[in-house]
Parts: structure tokens; C-alpha cells; sequence
């Protein structure tokens, strides 16, 4: 039996660590409008950023509070995230969200996950 392994201290990244970029977009809604943004956030990645180069997954979570709604998603690197964002498709993309709500990016690498018990 494999012995589960500490997460490597804060700024230090292991061999193990993803090189993928995670980017982690947390959107608060107008009130009234989280499960509107919910649906143009899924709209737009299943539509449009899941098909750009570099896209490997993402998720849309909608908060139990009422106005949050995140959407998480893994790029296979930086230089992808911009090109992607850097698309004239982008900017009307946001335009539509931000009728819904703000929000906030935050974007790193992975230094710890679990999957079904075992550790990556």
C-alpha cells in the first residue's frame, strides 16, 4: 500500500506538480442572475474556450450563497490563456458575463490534488 504522500511546501514545486496553468475565475451576480451567468459561462466554454488550443478542462460551480458562481478550468500553458484572450471573441464574451456580474481571475499551477482517494 502506497503511503500518501504532504503536498510540497508553498513555492516549491515538485517534480510531481502539474505543469498545467489552472485558472480559476470567481464571478459574483447581479442578484438575481447567478444561474443566467451560470448558463452563459457554460454556454461559452462548451461553445467557445473548450475549443481553443490548450483548453484540457473545465468546470462551472455554482455557489450554494446565491450570487457566486466559479468557473475552473485547466490550459496546457500561459502563452495559451493569453492567445485565447486575445481573440476579438473573447471581448464579446466578457461583454455578456459582465451584464451578468463581476469577477475576479486568479491563475497558478496545481501543487496538490486527490482523485478518488488517491493522490496526484
Amino acid at each position: 500500500m502506497q503511503r500518501p504522500t504532504r503536498p510540497p511546501p508553498p513555492g516549491q514545486r515538485s517534480k510531481k506538480m502539474s505543469t498545467a496553468v489552472t485558472l480559476i475565475n470567481v464571478f459574483t451576480a447581479k442578484p438575481g442572475k447567478q444561474q443566467d451567468l451560470a448558463k452563459v459561462l457554460a454556454e461559452g466554454t462548451r461553445n467557445f474556450f473548450s475549443r481553443q488550443p490548450g483548453s484540457l478542462s473545465s468546470s462551472v460551480v455554482v455557489g450554494g450563497d446565491g450570487s457566486k458562481v466559479v468557473n475552473i478550468s485547466q490550459w496546457r500553458s500561459a502563452e495559451d490563456i493569453a492567445a485565447f484572450r486575445s481573440d476579438p471573441r473573447f471581448a464579446e464574451y466578457m461583454k455578456t458575463i459582465m451584464e451578468h456580474g463581476t469577477g475576479e481571475s486568479v491563475m497558478g499551477h496545481t501543487s496538490y490534488s486527490h482523485t478518488g482517494g488517491v493522490e496526484n
